[in-house]
């Protein structure tokens, strides 16, 4: 996980004198996945589940399913016949431990005071300190931990409808506790955009798990290329070269139906995005400061690779759900075309 938030520390912070209650509900919404883990695992000790999986998982169900009604997937990732306390333990103790511990080392070495604080970094705007890209990268990271945490609770047993749950809370309250934090660390600040990205990225996959036409027609994607700056190349730093990202919605043709009966269509998709440059503070004074739409076509590499490289597969192997998920998150730059629009 890489720290997305960036103060504007022309901005003043705002000190509310809230103290402990603040303090105690950060370390609550980053326990909380704990408890409800150790909730389901307690039911699931009352009443073993007993369940036997469809050939395949959830994510791809939804892209070979197209008819199916909405609802949360009846298909997890890797089945097991029960629920099994030890790695669900495991997975919400990572998720909040190691970020916990990385906060530590690299977000919190200067510790905490008792002020909770909070700053008003703006949103898009051309006078913020990232053009609103690290508002989108906050969106990106709950979006993207919700819908693979829930893919892992599936592995841990979990049915959908509940993994789907964990992820959520799991990835979200990690989020919105670290946020929390920020407002009581002596170096950042609790900043309410970045919260509010937090919970619009996890309702955004909430709303794709459990509504399958929707999952299969719409992707959520970080397409990622080295910018370059007043010194030359930047070094390669996906979540952090805020100048080298696009954040794409993507329409894939295979997700309708109609479409996906042609043999040339079915592989492109059309894809919108935003993406802010130069709002780095070693290019202030030197390079000026923009703000991009783009649109354009892409191949759909995942539906390319089912037809050709795993084709005939009655259920998808562990390299096919890997490179699945990889295409699912991340635009390759070399399989897209792109119109490019500067936003005055």
């Amino acid at each position: 996980m890489v720290k997305m938030i960036n103060v504007d520390h022309n901005l003043p912070p705002r000190v509310v004198s809230l103290g402990v209650p603040r303090l105690c509900l950060a370390l609550c919404l980053l326990i909380a996945p704990l408890a409800l883990a150790q909730r389901s695992n307690a039911s699931a000790s009352a009443e073993a589940l007993e369940w036997v999986a469809p050939t395949q998982p959830s994510g791809v169900v939804s892209r070979f399913a197209l008819g199916a009604t909405d609802g949360v997937s009846d298909a997890p990732s890797l089945a097991l016949k029960a629920r099994d306390p030890f790695r669900t333990a495991v997975l919400v103790a990572a998720s909040v431990g190691l970020t916990a511990a990385y906060g530590k080392a690299h977000w919190w070495q200067d510790g905490f005071s008792g002020q909770f604080k909070t700053v008003n970094e703006g949103w898009f705007g051309p006078g913020t300190a990232n053009g609103g890209a690290d508002k989108l990268g906050h969106a990106m990271f709950s979006y993207t931990g919700t819908r693979l945490l829930t893919r892992a609770f599936e592995w841990a047993g979990h049915d959908p409808g509940n993994a789907l749950k964990l992820g959520l809370l799991t990835s979200v309250g990690t989020l919105m506790g670290v946020e929390l934090l920020d407002g009581y660390s002596k170096q950042w600040r609790f900043s309410k955009e970045d919260a509010i990205l937090n919970l619009a990225g996890g309702a955004l996959a909430y709303w794709l798990e459990t509504h399958r036409g929707a999952d299969a027609l719409i992707d959520f994607r970080l397409q990622y290329s080295r910018s370059t700056g007043p010194q030359g190349r930047r070094s390669f730093s996906p979540f952090g070269d805020y100048s080298g990202q696009r954040y794409l919605v993507v329409f894939k043709a295979s997700g309708v139906p109609v479409l996906r009966q042609q043999p040339i269509l079915r592989y492109l998709e059309f894809n919108l995005g935003y993406g802010a440059r130069n709002f780095e503070t070693e290019s202030a004074g030197l390079l000026a400061p923009t703000r991009h739409a783009y649109y354009g076509v892409s191949l759909d590499l995942a539906e390319l690779m089912r037809a050709t490289v795993y084709r005939g597969n009655t259920s998808p192997s562990l390299s096919q759900r890997v490179s699945e998920a990889f295409f699912e998150y991340v635009q390759v730059p070399g399989a897209t075309a792109q119109g490019d629009q500067v936003i005055r």
